[in-house]
């Protein structure tokens, strides 16, 4: 009896990933018709998923994607969607060590290592985002342009906070090497090393509406209210941080103060401040407020 028992469940449960594989891959051609059908180029070679008895592997090869409207596009050898097949609501995306990302005017190749994303969203029909993080081994950013830019290490992090509509977001790049342009504007007289060894950012985002399945049939999610917990940029012997609350208007400027501190072993601190469309740093007026929305 235990072994009839047994084998029925396998079969039961080998049903079970069969018919899920086949909803997932009809799932995923239907996407990827729905993104041709909005007017991108998007090509690919083949759309296949495997890992029975446990798994949904998903694997897109040699992909193709433009925009002809802005020349924004992406080209890989392959794209990989994975997720457990009795945990359907969280996946993993997994990218090649070599990509290549098209931007106006430009072609940037990027290589990295163990570049790969997870989504967990809830188990409701909204399927409403509750945590995702991407993180990566060494990444180089070349561009044509003769540009180059890298990280040894990179985090990126996001989960729902308390209600709805608010989400925690953090950051963590190691050793950060800027364009050798931007690093001769920002350091002239070449004092500062090659790299940036902290960039790092706390932060609470909330939104006008939750990210969720919906996102599509409206305009993007707008700002409200940005609440730096703490911004740490580390570059040699300088040190920047920065904490506060920064509040969209109704025109969607930035309102309200945060705190800035930077120096070395002499810290100086600043608050900067936000009001009536307008910022300063201290008493040194900086200009129009940033737009947040």
């Amino acid at each position: 009896k235990l072994l009839i028992f047994v084998i029925a469940l396998g079969v039961v449960y080998g049903g079970y990933w069969f018919i899920g594989s086949a909803a997932v891959e009809r799932g995923a051609k239907a996407a990827l018709a729905q993104v041709q059908a909005d007017g991108w180029d998007l090509t690919y070679d083949s759309l296949v998923t495997r890992g029975f008895p446990s798994r949904f592997d998903t694997t897109l090869t040699n992909i193709s994607l433009r925009d002809p409207g802005t020349g924004i596009g992406w080209q890989a050898p392959f794209f990989q969607l994975l997720a457990l097949s009795y945990l359907p609501n969280r996946v993993i995306a997994i990218w090649p060590n070599d990509q290549t990302v098209i931007m106006p005017g430009q072609t940037l190749q990027v290589t990295s290592d163990r570049l790969r994303a997870s989504v967990a969203v809830g188990a409701n029909t909204a399927l409403t985002l509750t945590k995702a993080t991407a993180e990566t081994g060494p990444l180089t950013v070349v561009s044509d342009f003769g540009w180059r830019a890298a990280i040894d290490k990179g985090l990126v992090a996001l989960r729902q906070a308390a209600g709805d509509n608010s989400y925690d977001v953090y950051a963590d790049l190691t050793a950060l090497t800027l364009p050798a342009a931007l690093k001769s504007r920002l350091d002239p007289a070449a004092d500062l090393p090659a790299a940036l060894s902290v960039v790092r950012a706390d932060t609470t985002l909330t939104l006008d509406r939750p990210l969720d399945r919906h996102l599509e049939k409206g305009p993007p999610p707008a700002l409200q209210t940005l609440v730096v917990k703490d911004l740490n940029l580390t570059w040699g012997k300088l040190t920047f941080r920065a904490s506060g609350q920064i509040v969209a208007d109704a025109q969607g400027r930035a309102e309200n103060m945060g705190t800035m501190i930077t120096g070395g072993a002499d810290m100086l601190d600043l608050p900067l401040t936000f009001s009536d469309g307008r910022m300063a740093l201290g008493l040194l007026p900086l200009g129009a407020a940033p737009m947040l929305r």
